[in-house]
């Protein structure tokens, strides 16, 4: 019989996943714009390295591949 606890919490985990891998660039330059406050840097002028994008892009695809693995977990339980 599925999981269905484990199916919801799968297919969030892919959703969130691939949103974060979408919008990578903006979450890491809200980052790098919270990271500006209190510096003199004005806060519109900030911009996130390439590499800190690359980072979040393969954080939130391994949060999708967990969330593809849970549901399915939970799809094949016995």
């Amino acid at each position: 019989m599925p999981n269905t606890a484990k199916i919801v919490l799968g297919l969030g985990g892919i959703c969130i996943g691939l949103l974060g891998y979408r919008y990578a660039y903006y979450l890491s330059r809200f980052g790098e714009e919270l990271d500006a406050i209190g510096s003199t840097r004005p806060m519109g002028e900030v911009e996130p390295t390439n590499w800190k994008v690359i980072l979040t892009q393969i954080s939130f695809l391994f949060l999708a591949a967990l969330g593809a693995f849970t549901a399915l977990s939970g799809m094949f339980a016995p």
